[in-house]
């Protein structure tokens, strides 16, 4: 039967799209293919929703919804059947489906880029980051905004996203060293920080550019070219000033009678300088780190671990314990001058740490 000798009923049956133009059955004059008769019926599902594009504007119908169209729920078409049909039939509309319920997962690739040192400016270490992003689409209407819906090609799409977290993902591994003050060598080592870093960059970014909504960030790896000229230059610098630095720390340490609560707080004041610094102090703490030691003011946080109090844990501890999974946002923790112990999450000093605890292993 012709377009015009039965209703319509206006539906998706695709069960695997993002966006998804709907046309009348076995109509295959393009010049009437978006005539919609006075009367048709449109079901859309739950977590989909329906766009009508008229020349006027559109309508916006969210699923679940079964129900002949009538103009209570389409504004813009009853305004523009009064003024332009006259409540005749048919209308014209495009009408699109949108799958709110879809989730797009998206491989990246960066190749080898070059990361500097702030303090090394010609020693660039070619770094390579490989991981992948989850992205749905949950405002629709700012979504339709951003795009021609006759246009959409779901490839495309997804080459475009992957172009744009290619770029971000470059820029924040770029900043690292200087703005956040990760090593340049030991960067392969701070997968989490940088991890969540993108996250915050690309939530924000595909939000306003592409209109879709970001609902995870997985870094599966960074590669340092550690065969480079300015990996192995670079290595070699920072080595030498750990080298000095435990012959230093070791006569300030004795000096100063230090335990390990003395020597944290040397190795934070030199946090980031480079490759060893930390593992130096350790040694030296080993070395000096006396009982009889006058013990110094601790600003490290206590964990309760099996009903028992351990540490107290510096926030670089903490982050490894993180990674690990040793602790999660619902274990409790207490420091000095807090009245009670309280849920990790719960502490504002340890958001940033929290942020950082992968999903499977948050308890």
């Amino acid at each position: 039967m012709g377009l015009f000798n039965s209703m319509d009923v206006i539906r998706c049956d695709e069960q695997d799209y993002l966006v998804w133009k709907w046309r009348p059955q076995n109509n295959v004059d393009t010049q009437r293919e978006n005539a919609i008769r006075w009367g048709s019926s449109l079901r859309v599902r739950d977590g989909s929703a329906a766009v009508f594009v008229y020349k006027g504007g559109q309508d916006y119908i969210e699923g679940p919804y079964d129900d002949i169209i009538k103009t209570d729920n389409f504004p813009v078409l009853a305004d523009l059947v009064g003024k332009l049909y006259g409540g005749s039939s048919p209308f014209q509309a495009e009408v699109y489906f949108i799958n709110l319920a879809k989730l797009i997962q998206i491989h990246f690739g960066v190749p080898y880029f070059d990361v500097f040192d702030p303090r090394y400016k010609d020693m660039g270490v070619p770094t390579a980051v490989r991981g992948s992003l989850n992205f749905h689409i949950a405002d629709y209407r700012e979504f339709f905004k951003l795009h021609r819906l006759e246009e959409f090609e779901l490839s495309t799409f997804e080459s475009q996203i992957r172009d744009t977290v290619i770029r971000y993902v470059k820029s924040v591994v770029i900043s690292a060293p200087e703005k956040y003050g990760i090593p340049v060598v030991q960067i392969e080592r701070h997968i989490i920080e940088i991890n969540a870093l993108i996250e915050k960059e690309l939530i924000e970014k595909l939000q306003a550019e592409y209109g879709v909504s970001v609902s995870g960030v997985n870094i599966s790896d960074i590669e340092i070219d550690k065969d480079s000229k300015a990996y192995k230059k670079l290595q070699s610098i920072t080595q030498n000033k750990a080298v000095m630095f435990t012959q230093s720390a070791a006569t300030a340490i004795q000096g100063l009678g230090l335990n390990k609560a003395g020597a944290d707080k040397i190795k934070k004041s030199f946090k980031g300088e480079g490759l060893g610094l930390g593992e130096a102090v350790n040694k030296m703490t080993g070395i000096f780190g006396k009982k009889d030691s006058p013990e110094l003011p601790s600003d490290g946080f206590y964990v309760a671990v099996n009903g028992k109090k351990t540490g107290p844990f510096d926030t670089d501890k903490l982050l490894k314990m993180a990674r690990k999974g040793k602790i999660s946002r619902n274990s409790l923790v207490w420091k000095e001058g807090m009245e009670e112990w309280k849920k990790a999450n719960e502490v504002e000093e340890l958001a940033t740490i929290i942020s950082t605890i992968p999903p499977d292993l948050v308890q």
